[in-house]
């Protein structure tokens, strides 16, 4: 026996409760593990109300899971739709985009795409440069269009020009009066309140590359404002987002967004005051649109 052993043993007797110690076994011999291990892959487990669900819409839903975990093959997904919200948002619009379109270009205080993502105050406010192009728009109007990046260049650039044509012809088919079509760089919502301003439009409109989801970096939101000026609040405004192919579509939005021009010019009002009746709850409502199939980025071999 060890010291220690022994002095256990010592201890036991002492206090008259000795007992043999057995001798520990010698360890069993530990077989080899096999070269190659083959377990079958389980299946993702969902239920069926999830996948009846996901038939009538691009949300994720029915995604199933083995075990606790996600399926390798949604994980994989995520990280795809991940890397397209990623790319939206640090895509830049050309400094040329706005003029090779026929657009009066503008830009924020914003110097570049960095300051863009830390500073949303400069993002709001014309610089010196762009306050004198504007002595070339329109001014006193009842709609200013104003086409912007936002936080998706990429949905700007895809259907922003459709969408503010479509716009300024259903203004104008209702009667109202549309200013120079511009696109500013670097652009924060509350942008289209120091433009407005400056020309003296009732209505202002600006459509901007909203902050993209999974998948989806290519949508677009119209902020509106009655009687743009500094010191307008969100409380002050109308929108309309998922402004895409597979969302609200530019001609549909387009049409909707300049009977809201019109209720707000009747009205003289916009916001949480304005009231969506009449006409403009039926341009409104649309009724139910199946849903596009949502776009896999990645396919899993089997």
């Amino acid at each position: 026996m060890s010291f220690t052993r022994d002095m256990i043993e010592t201890l036991r007797i002492s206090m008259g409760e000795s007992k043999p110690m057995a001798e520990p076994k010698p360890a069993t011999t530990v077989a080899a593990p096999p070269k190659q291990i083959f377990a079958p892959q389980p299946s993702a487990s969902s239920s069926k109300f999830a996948k009846d669900a996901a038939e009538h819409t691009t949300a994720l839903v029915g995604i199933g899971h083995i075990g606790t975990r996600y399926a390798t093959d949604v994980v994989l997904q995520f990280q795809a739709e991940l890397a397209v919200a990623h790319e939206a948002v640090y895509t830049e619009l050309p400094e040329s985009w706005a003029r090779d379109n026929g657009l009066l270009s503008l830009q924020s205080q914003v110097s570049d795409h960095h300051e863009f993502l830390l500073r949303p105050d400069l993002g709001r406010r014309l610089n010196d440069e762009s306050i004198r192009a504007l002595n070339q728009a329109q001014k006193g109007i009842d709609v200013q269009p104003i086409l912007a990046d936002g936080l998706s260049a990429v949905a700007c650039m895809q259907s922003g020009v459709d969408t503010i044509r479509a716009l300024e012809q259903e203004c104008k088919a209702l009667g109202m009066t549309v200013g120079t079509p511009m696109c500013a760089r670097y652009a924060r919502v509350w942008l289209e309140d120091d433009i407005g301003a400056r020309v003296n439009a009732k209505v202002a409109v600006i459509i901007l590359g909203e902050r993209p989801g999974l998948g989806t970096g290519d949508g677009l939101s119209a902020y509106m404002v009655y009687d743009p000026k500094i010191g307008n609040t969100d409380g002050n405004r109308n929108m309309i987002s998922n402004i895409h192919q597979r969302g609200t579509r530019p001609p549909e939005a387009a049409k909707r967004l300049a009977a809201l021009a019109e209720a707000m010019i009747q009205q003289q009002t916009s916001g949480v005051n304005l009231k969506l009746t009449g006409k403009l709850g039926e341009v409104a409502g649309g009724g139910y649109r199946a849903p596009e199939p949502r776009k896999r980025l990645v396919e899993v071999n089997r």
